[in-house]
Formats: C-alpha cells, sequence, structure tokens
C-alpha cells in the first residue's frame, strides 16, 4: 500500500506493537495540532498502551475485543500482544471503529500485516466498521436504559479505548436518547465508556483512558449513578503530571487509566507514575466505599493514591457535617461579563456599585479597586441589573478556576458587611464562588473559620482526591465534610492550635502527630 509517499510494511524482527506506533509516526506527520484538537484525536503513546494492555485479566482461548475510535490500531496491538504472551488464546475476534480517512489506509495496513503474522500462532479475524461508534450504538443506551439486553449485537471480552475529547454538540447528536446519563453539555468520551459497558460480555471488562473530569462534577453525576450499576471498578492510574501522558502533542490534561469489569470486587487497585515510562510505580489497594463516595444525592469516584491520601479522607469523613447540614450555601457569580456589557463600568460613579473579579482576592482579602487587563470596575445600580447584585453582608469568595500545579485549591476571600457597607452592594463575577447563609448570616469569624479551614493542608489534599478538573465546583464543596458552626466559629479566632495547623504542609504530617495536631481540633 502507498502511503505518505512510501511503502510500509512490517519488518521481519518488529513486534506488533513496534509496527502500529511506526505506523503512527507516519501518520502523525500528515496531520497539524489543530486538525487532532478538532477531531479530539491524540494517539496512545507506546509505553501507556502497553501498561493498559497488561490490565486485562481475560484467560479464554477466544476472545471478542472492541477498540473503538481505533486510530491505527496501537491499542489492538498492545492488547493482542499482550494476549500472545499467555501462551493460552486461540482464537481473536477484533472489531475496530474509526471515521478518519487520513487514518484508516494505516489501519487497514495494519490489520492485514498482522493477520499475516499471526496466522501460523492465532486464528485472528478483524473488522473494520468505518462509522460513528456513538451513532451507530445508540440503540444500546434507549431512553431508559434498560430495555436493550445487548441481544441484536456482538458482545465483547475486552474492550480497550483511546476514545476522542471533545464537547458534545447537541446538533450532531441526538442527546435526547441520553437523557438519563447526560446532563449539560459533557465531553463526549463518556458516551463511548456507556456504550462499552452495555457490550461487555458477562465476564466482560473495559480499560479506556480518558479525561478524569468523569469522576466528579455534576455533568457527569447521573453517568457515575448508571455506570457503577453496569460494571465494578477494578483499577484505576493516575499521572502525577497533567504534562507528563500527551507530552509530544503538548496537550495539557488530567488524564487516568481506569479498569472496569462485569465481575465482582472486593478491592480497588490504585496506581500512580510519576514519569512516562511507568518505572517509578506507586500502587495501593482501597476498599470500594473509599472510591465510590455518596454526598448529598450525588456519587463521586475518589482516588487515594497513597497512604496519607487514604489516611486522610477516612479521618475527615468522620466529621460529621457538610454545608446543607449546616444550612450553608454556595454560588456562583452572577455577572457573565459579555453578556451584561451595558451595566459594566471602568470608573466607579454615584449610581454604580463595586464589580469583584478573581485578581480581586488576594490574601486572603479583596482588594479594590484593582485594575487587571482593563477588567471594568464597577457595574450599574438599575432595576434591569439589581438582580446581579449581592447585599453588603459576610460570605467567603472563592476563586472558581485554580489548576493542580497551584499550592492551593481554594483561594478564598473574606468579605464583612462594613467592606461595601457605603454601596448596599457589590457584584461578583462567574468565575467566583461565594460562600453565604440565607438565614442567620454568617457571624465574621465563622467567615473566617471556613476561610481557614479550606486552607487546612488535608482539606486541600481531600479536594484534590475528589476533583478532577480545574473548577472549584459547588457540587465538591458540598460533598466536603466540615466541623460543626461552632467550632468553624472557634476557628475563626486567633487560636495558636489553629495557626500551627495551617502552617504545616500535608507531606511533613507524621503518623505520631497525625491526629493529635490536626484531626483533634476539628471535631465538634
Amino acid at each position: 500500500m502507498e502511503l505518505g509517499m512510501k511503502r510500509i510494511s512490517k519488518l521481519e524482527k518488529e513486534s506488533i506493537a513496534e509496527f502500529a506506533n511506526r505506523l503512527a509516526s507516519e501518520c502523525n506527520k500528515e496531520s497539524t495540532k489543530s486538525r487532532k484538537k478538532g477531531i479530539g484525536q491524540f494517539f496512545t503513546p507506546p509505553l501507556t498502551a502497553d501498561f493498559m494492555a497488561g490490565l486485562s485479566n481475560t484467560n479464554k482461548t477466544s476472545v471478542s475485543i472492541l477498540d473503538p475510535g481505533a486510530g491505527v490500531g496501537i491499542l489492538s496491538a498492545a492488547i493482542i500482544e499482550d494476549l500472545k504472551s499467555k501462551d493460552k488464546v486461540k482464537n481473536i475476534n477484533l472489531v475496530c471503529y474509526e471515521t478518519d480517512k487520513q487514518v484508516l489506509p494505516y489501519l487497514k495496513l495494519f490489520l492485514q500485516e498482522i493477520k499475516k503474522d499471526l496466522s501460523k500462532e492465532i486464528s485472528f479475524e478483524y473488522e473494520i466498521v468505518e462509522e460513528d461508534f456513538v451513532k451507530s450504538n445508540s440503540g444500546s443506551l434507549t431512553s431508559n436504559l434498560n430495555n436493550y439486553d445487548g441481544e441484536s449485537k456482538t458482545l465483547f471480552d475486552v474492550v480497550i479505548s483511546n476514545p476522542p475529547y471533545f464537547k458534545l454538540n447537541k446538533r450532531d447528536l441526538p442527546l435526547r436518547k441520553f437523557k438519563d446519563i447526560i446532563s449539560g453539555q459533557p465531553n463526549i468520551y463518556f458516551l463511548f465508556m456507556a456504550i462499552s459497558a452495555k457490550l461487555l460480555s458477562p465476564e466482560g471488562e473495559m480499560i479506556f483512558i480518558t479525561p478524569r473530569s468523569f469522576c466528579s462534577g455534576l455533568y457527569y453525576n447521573k453517568f457515575r449513578k448508571w455506570l457503577i450499576g453496569k460494571v465494578n471498578i477494578e483499577n484505576i492510574h493516575l499521572f502525577d503530571s497533567r504534562k507528563e501522558l500527551f507530552s509530544e502533542q503538548k496537550v495539557l490534561q488530567e488524564n487516568i487509566i481506569t479498569k472496569f469489569t462485569k465481575n465482582p470486587v472486593d478491592n480497588i487497585k490504585i496506581s500512580k507514575t510519576y514519569n512516562g515510562d511507568f518505572s517509578n510505580l506507586e500502587t495501593i489497594k482501597v476498599s470500594k466505599n473509599d472510591v465510590v463516595y455518596k454526598s448529598n444525592g450525588h456519587i463521586f469516584f475518589r482516588i487515594p493514591s497513597t497512604r496519607e491520601e487514604l489516611r486522610v479522607i477516612r479521618e475527615l469523613d468522620k466529621l460529621p457535617y457538610n454545608f446543607y447540614r449546616l444550612g450553608i450555601k454556595i454560588s456562583t457569580g452572577k455577572v457573565v461579563a459579555f453578556r451584561n456589557k451595558k451595566h459594566l463600568q471602568s470608573t466607579i460613579t454615584k449610581d454604580s456599585i463595586p464589580l469583584l473579579w478573581m485578581h480581586n482576592i488576594k490574601n486572603g482579602r479583596i482588594s479594590w479597586p484593582a485594575s487587571y487587563k482593563n477588567k471594568p470596575l464597577a457595574i450599574r445600580n438599575t432595576d434591569e441589573s439589581r438582580w446581579l447584585l449581592l447585599e453588603a453582608g459576610n460570605y467567603v469568595a472563592i476563586k472558581r478556576f485554580t489548576a493542580k500545579e497551584q499550592k492551593k485549591r481554594f483561594v478564598t476571600a473574606c468579605i464583612f458587611k462594613d467592606d461595601f457597607k457605603r454601596y448596599g452592594y457589590f457584584a461578583l463575577d462567574n468565575m467566583v464562588n461565594y460562600v453565604y447563609r440565607e438565614e442567620n448570616e454568617l457571624s465574621k469569624n465563622q467567615v473566617k473559620g471556613i476561610a481557614k479551614y479550606l486552607g487546612l493542608p488535608i482539606v486541600d489534599l481531600y479536594f484534590r482526591i475528589l476533583n478532577g478538573h480545574t473548577q472549584v465546583n459547588a457540587s465538591e464543596v458540598y460533598a466536603l465534610p466540615f466541623p460543626s458552626l461552632e467550632q468553624l466559629e472557634l476557628f475563626g479566632k486567633d487560636d495558636i492550635e489553629v495557626k500551627e495547623i495551617l502552617s504545616t504542609k500535608a507531606k511533613e504530617i507524621q503518623r505520631k502527630t497525625f491526629d493529635k495536631k490536626v484531626m483533634k481540633p476539628l471535631y465538634a
């Protein structure tokens, strides 16, 4: 076959995986970064593919494999190599979905060559389906998700996938078919996971590499509830750096590898690597309840990757309260700048009030006025804009976006009634969350106590275990364990013990002092 102006064929001593990766390199030369990003296509690095394939436990002599969004066949190659190494498989049936016309010739060549290569050892049959995987299999996810029994479809022993990553377009996909697992406008990758779960054989397993975002956040809550009713989590792998996985493509994305199985699972194995070659692998086993966390009617997938992190979530889970039980609310600032341009002002006037942005949060307080990139300083106070305003009072402001690499995920500021008493109101940009009580307003010490509590290293660590993206979402803050209002009141005072805790880094907490210095002061 003629590809890229030269003939490509498998070399005599080249492994199946090496051949697939060589094809991927040739294919990448023909594609631009913008094109890959547009279709959500990033080929799996070789060592990552090998690691994923190694998670498979199937020991059948005849194995059916599904590779949705197959690309040039890197993951197919890895799982075939893994099965070959076990010297048990006699028959492999592989189904690949791929629609990219630029990639398809490479996939076809790869599978043709592999069939020849395996002919003396294994009976290998394959099918390339040149159709959209989600659209072609949407019938597996009916409106109530219970009517489809899979009898009209081939079921698979192994699904292995690096699905595309891009936001769903309501015009391109009949989202009403997926209403029981969709909220808002999530990313398409989770539909690959959902459909794959329905296409598993009774003892089947599926191994995915995806963004971590499905583990938390409101958009994926329905999906998480549905997913744990269909499959069990067996393995989770974390990458310490967001730059680590797709470094060659310069993609900044927190990804995880997850393995799900139809079989019962007692413990979940969580691993973590600090480099791209999987040489420094840390592994722990945790209970299902440590990962599948239920709070306020929501389900989250927490991922503790060390013994210390496991200890943190188990200790903080003992706290008896959360925001719901304390009567505390968290909301998002109401001002969306581009929608309210006519109300915004670059200077404060007699008929306007202060407008606060993320850059106004400094050193635990609000710094206003403070200019930044010509952002408006104020918003007009009129009948039309009044719904955007907040009454002067006691609040905790929280930046809505903080990166994994930042020292603190909770960047807060205390706002007190006297700060904006002269204006009567203030307004918040929608990149800022605010914490408040509608009845029985928070006291100044409670405001300071909440901010201090969110600044504790162990609370920061708990949130990182719970949160899988750059947003500080209300649903995850509501899920945080909290001490009582009375304890928060004490936290707000200049307590020596609290100051000591705040200055202690999580990694320096020793087992002997963990309960005495950190946990004990938190209990009401």
